[in-house]
């Protein structure tokens, strides 16, 4: 009996989801706009809004459910502009240069994080995470959720890397 309930329980470890569905709905609302209400970011877009889901393999359940919450939300378009995603390992963001914004799907204790965030500060690539961890590390906007849902920001990136957010999305945002 016990070996049943082991071989049954591998799998679901393994391919699991490791983020909650709901904190993923919010992060696929939320995320591409925010996107769009920093100047640089949407100076630019030409005509379509990229963005990178980066995940290791333990996170690429987590990462297609992502992908396709955002795919039901938006249809593909956001504000005027075509909006695509794509599911990359974290070796592969390192080469990519022109793209609006990271989402991470990561544990803060990977070791190749301070090469991701260092790239994509150079880059001027908005990260995104669902981790305060990851925002501690350095990633440009997390989310808070209590009583309301609010986007934490954090403002020692903001003023080293040079992201400027319109005056209302920082007024929303929590500090961090």
């Amino acid at each position: 009996m016990k070996k049943i309930i082991f071989l049954f329980f591998v799998p679901l470890l393994l391919w699991g989801a490791a983020y909650d569905a709901t904190l993923l709905q919010i992060g696929a609302k939320i995320f591409p706009k925010v996107a769009l209400m920093e100047k640089g970011t949407q100076e630019r877009i030409q005509s379509t809004v990229n963005f990178m889901i980066v995940a290791p393999p333990t996170n690429k359940e987590s990462a297609r459910l992502l992908s396709e919450m955002i795919q039901r939300q938006y249809g593909g378009l956001l504000s005027d502009y075509s909006l695509t995603f794509s599911i990359i390992s974290m070796r592969e963001a390192l080469e990519i240069k022109n793209t609006h914004g990271f989402i991470l799907l990561m544990e803060a204790e990977d070791s190749m994080l301070p090469l991701l965030l260092e790239h994509a500060h150079r880059n001027k690539i908005l990260t995104f995470c669902f981790d305060p961890a990851l925002l501690q590390k350095g990633a440009d906007v997390s989310l808070y959720i209590g009583r309301s849902v609010k986007p934490y920001i954090n403002l020692t990136t903001l003023k080293q890397v040079p992201f400027t957010f319109e005056y209302g999305f920082l007024k929303l945002s929590q500090p961090y």
